[in-house]
């Protein structure tokens, strides 16, 4: 894959887009709040036209034993609707089918819901991954595996790609599906059924729609293992910034040279982060060996997601999912995405350098390059970064993780410049 270059590190859209697409998402979920009122009342708009969603099924859904439908409504002429609640005290979920596709808001307060639904398409040109994080570990004889994907659909007008095979990924020979679990960003963790493909042994496709923004997939499977594997991993869609985790007593080392690079201990698991963004299909190949457990930050317990009702997988099954009871906030995304920020930072100062290395070779500039040309450009993206915080357009924790990672990149940047 060729890096797009420009002259002016101010209207970098590359460089902004590695941070960005880091800032665009927060994987943490919200704890949902108890209601204290007789009814919920919104209106649902089409975003794809900026009119009232007429005539979409509203169904009010009960947090206690998993989700339980307590009431269901039409939207009328404005898009307006009201369901009845027969218990103040509980949580809820309001759900608009549109199209076919499911819109799920979190009822926080008694204030009227705004939802957001959008026009249905089989297919959307152009969708790419964001960031792809796969996580490993080996006991005994056997090495598991967590491949983690955000993947955004940034379709204008904006529209939701809706399917049998939204998402398709592949296992590795002998491989074991454990569980496979999607979530929207700001949603809760939710299980999902994948179906094998016909004539491709090995390859799954998972019926969940792309709406506007960004979906998250998590699935983990396992191997035999004697010690050593080389794994070629798939892509489903093309990732802007890949990353392969795992603990420091086991050793990573790609076949091809320069095909990843190390960015040290990172939340407790060594990062090894491919040198340029990836395209749809094989992952460069590496081999991964020794024993190691990956430690989580924090062990607090979560309840099992609940099951997307869909149809069951033909083959290599996964797990029955549990009924959760009681949705909690998402205690592996904070984890995840500062992670993902180290990453995002540390590709840009990767990506600056070669930018500036393209111009100057063109240019025959005799401007410097190297450590002072990359913290000038961490230091424009920590002022795009305040700007975007002054004008509300970002989270806290996304501000403070990102500024981190920037934090550390131009330490290192300027300890290379010392020594």
């Amino acid at each position: 894959m060729r890096f797009v270059t420009n002259s002016n590190i101010r209207n970098s859209a590359v460089i902004n887009s590695a941070i960005k697409s880091i800032l665009l998402l927060a994987f943490c979920t919200q704890g949902l709040s108890a209601l204290a009122a007789d009814a919920i009342t919104g209106k649902v708009t089409n975003r794809t036209t900026n009119q009232p969603a007429v005539g979409d099924e509203v169904i009010l859904l009960r947090l206690s034993e998993g989700m339980e439908e307590a009431a269901r409504t039409r939207t009328g002429a404005q898009g307006t609707f009201t369901l009845p609640v027969a218990a103040p005290g509980a949580q809820y979920i309001v759900q608009v089918v549109h199209q076919g596709v499911k819109y799920d808001q979190k009822v926080s307060s008694s204030a009227p819901l705004e939802i957001a639904v959008f026009n249905a398409v089989p297919k959307i040109p152009g969708v790419t991954g964001s960031m792809g994080i796969v996580e490993m570990s080996a006991a005994g004889e056997s090495l598991k595996i967590t491949e983690m994907y955000a993947i955004t659909n940034a379709s204008q007008p904006p529209v939701t790609q809706a399917g049998p095979r939204n998402f398709e990924f592949s296992l590795p020979e002998k491989a074991k599906l454990d569980s496979f679990e999607t979530k929207r960003v700001g949603s809760i963790w939710v299980n999902a059924a994948p179906v094998a493909v016909a004539g491709k042994p090995g390859q799954y496709a998972v019926d969940f729609p792309l709406r506007p923004g960004d979906t998250l997939f998590k699935y983990k499977y396992s191997v035999p293992y004697a010690g050593a594997a080389t794994l070629r991993l798939r892509l489903a869609y093309p990732i802007k910034s890949f990353a392969v985790g795992h603990p420091s007593s086991m050793k990573f080392k790609a076949q091809k040279t320069q095909a990843f690079k190390s960015l040290g201990l990172v939340q407790g698991l060594e990062l090894e982060a491919a040198a340029s963004p990836l395209a749809a299909g094989n992952v460069p190949a590496f081999e991964i060996s020794g024993l190691g457990a990956v430690v989580a930050p924090s062990e607090t317990a979560v309840a099992p997601p609940p099951t997307l009702p869909q149809q069951a997988p033909v083959a290599n099954p996964v797990a029955p999912a549990q009924t959760a009871q009681d949705p909690k906030p998402d205690q592996s995304g904070k984890e995840f995405w500062a992670i993902g920020a180290a990453i995002g930072a540390v590709f840009a100062a990767i990506l600056f350098v070669v930018v500036r290395k393209k111009q100057l070779a063109a240019e025959k500039s005799k401007k410097p390059s190297g450590p002072e040309s990359v913290v000038a450009a961490l230091q424009e993206e920590l002022s795009q970064l305040e700007e975007e915080k002054s004008h509300g357009k970002i989270s806290e924790d996304q501000y403070d993780s990102t500024k981190q990672a920037l934090n550390l990149s131009i330490r290192r940047a300027l300890a290379r410049k010392a020594s």
